[in-house]
C-alpha cells in the first residue's frame, strides 16, 4: 500500500505552481501595499511580529495581518482594489499589488470581507484564500465569509468568481483509509471542484469534503496524517456547486457604500510613508472619502425614496425585516435601517426616509417574527 509522506513535497509545490498564485512575491516593490481610508471601532495592524492599533492612513504591506474586533475597515489598494473587513475578522495579506507586482493574495482566517476589484490585465491577479478554498477574480463585487467551524459563503454582486478547493488531486493516493472507490471518486471530486459565481449566486460546499481538505491542508505537511482518519469520509458526491441567492436591498446598499477615492492619492500616500511625511495626504484621504461616502449615502436615500413604502407591511416585505428606531429625542420610527456607514445611519419608516446620526438613536428593537430583541446604537 502506498502512503501519504512521500507526496509532501508534491504538496508544497503545488501550492506554489497553483493557478491562483499562494504565496508572496518576492520581487521588491516600494508601491506594494493599501492605504486605510475609513474605519471605526478597534482594528489591529501586525507588521513582523509588533502590533499596533490602526489610523486612518496607516498603510499596510505585504505580510501583514489585520484583526478587527468590534470593528470595520476600508483599505485601497495602490492598484484601486477596495477591501472591506468586517467586525470579528483575522486577515493576513499574504502578497499586495503594486507597480511592479501583479498579485494580490488575501487569506481570511475568520470574518467576513467585501471586495470590489479593478478591471485586471493580463498576469494581473486577485485571489482571496481560506485554509480550504480560494476564490480568483477579475473585475468584481464580492462577499467571503468564514465562520469558525463552517463552511466558507462566497456571494458575487457584480462580475464573476471562480472558487476552487484549495489543495491538489495529486496529493492523494491510495491507500488503507479509502477504498479504491472513494479515492476515484475523491479525486474525480477535486479535478472537478471549480465553479464560477454570477451575480445572485452564491457557494454551495459539502461540509463532508470541507472538513476532508482542511483536514489534509492542516496534517499532511506536517506528516501527521494517516489512513485511519481518512476512512470516515464517503460522502464525495458533490463537492461545490452554485445556487440563485436573492440579493437584498441592504446587500445591495452595503455595495454602494464601497467607495473608492482618486488613486493618485492612494499612492502618494504610499509614496510619503516611504518618505515618513503622510500628515497631509492623510487629510486628503479623509475629505475624499468623506465626500464619496456622503454621495453614496445620499444615492441610498434616494433610491428608498424612489419606492414610495410607507407602511409596516410594505417595509417589511421589501427589506425582509421591521424594526422600531427610538430615537434620543423621544420619537418612534417604525421601519428598516437601510444602510450604515460609520455614524450615520439611513431609515426607511413610515414617516419616511431619514439620515439619522449614531447620537440621534437611543436603540434599535427589531421585530421580526414576533420577537423583540433590544439593540443599544
Amino acid at each position: 500500500m502506498k502512503t501519504f509522506i512521500p507526496l509532501l513535497t508534491i504538496f508544497l509545490l503545488s501550492l506554489q505552481c497553483d493557478r491562483f498564485q499562494f504565496g508572496t512575491s518576492q520581487v521588491k516593490d516600494d508601491q506594494a501595499g493599501a492605504v486605510v481610508t475609513f474605519l471605526q471601532g478597534n482594528i489591529f495592524i501586525t507588521t513582523q511580529g509588533k502590533e499596533s492599533k490602526a489610523k486612518l492612513g496607516d498603510v499596510i504591506r505585504p505580510g501583514d495581518r489585520i484583526i478587527t474586533k468590534l470593528g470595520r475597515v476600508d483599505l485601497q489598494t495602490y492598484r484601486g482594489e477596495v477591501i472591506r473587513i468586517k467586525d470579528n475578522s483575522d486577515v493576513l495579506f499574504r502578497d499586495i499589488a503594486g507597480a511592479s507586482r501583479p498579485n494580490t493574495d488575501i487569506h481570511l482566517w475568520a470574518g467576513n470581507l467585501l471586495v470590489k476589484s479593478v478591471k485586471l490585465k493580463s498576469g494581473q491577479n486577485l485571489s482571496v484564500t481560506s485554509p480550504t478554498m480560494v476564490a480568483g477574480v477579475r473585475g468584481t463585487v464580492f462577499s467571503f465569509e468564514l465562520e469558525k467551524g463552517s463552511v466558507p459563503k462566497v456571494k458575487v454582486y457584480e462580475g464573476a468568481v471562480s472558487v476552487a478547493f484549495k489543495t491538489s488531486p495529486k496529493l492523494i493516493e491510495l491507500n488503507e483509509g479509502l477504498s479504491k472507490e472513494n479515492y476515484t471518486r475523491l479525486v474525480k471530486t477535486l479535478e472537478e471542484n471549480e465553479v464560477v459565481l454570477e451575480p445572485g449566486e452564491r457557494l454551495e460546499v459539502n461540509p463532508n469534503l470541507n472538513e476532508l481538505v482542511y483536514l489534509i491542508n492542516a496534517k499532511v505537511a506536517t506528516g501527521g496524517l494517516n489512513g485511519d482518519e481518512l476512512s470516515g469520509f464517503i460522502d464525495f458526491e458533490n463537492g461545490l456547486s452554485k445556487v440563485n441567492s436573492t440579493v437584498s436591498p441592504q446587500e445591495k446598499a452595503e455595495v454602494e457604500t464601497l467607495v473608492s477615492i482618486p488613486g493618485e492619492t492612494i499612492q502618494k500616500q504610499i509614496d510619503s510613508q516611504n518618505k515618513g511625511t503622510t500628515e497631509v495626504i492623510t487629510q486628503a484621504i479623509e475629505k475624499e472619502h468623506s465626500e464619496q461616502r456622503t454621495e453614496a449615502l445620499n444615492r441610498i436615500a434616494s433610491e428608498a425614496e424612489k419606492i414610495g413604502l410607507d407602511n409596516e407591511e410594505e417595509i417589511h416585505s421589501h427589506y425582509s425585516v421591521l424594526e422600531t428606531i427610538h430615537k434620543a429625542n423621544g420619537e418612534v420610527l417604525s421601519g428598516a435601517v437601510v444602510a450604515q456607514l460609520g455614524d450615520v445611519f439611513i431609515v426607511h419608516s413610515t414617516k419616511g426616509v431619514f439620515q439619522l446620526s449614531v447620537d440621534d438613536i437611543e436603540y434599535v428593537e427589531y421585530r421580526n417574527f414576533k420577537i423583540k430583541t433590544r439593540a443599544k446604537r
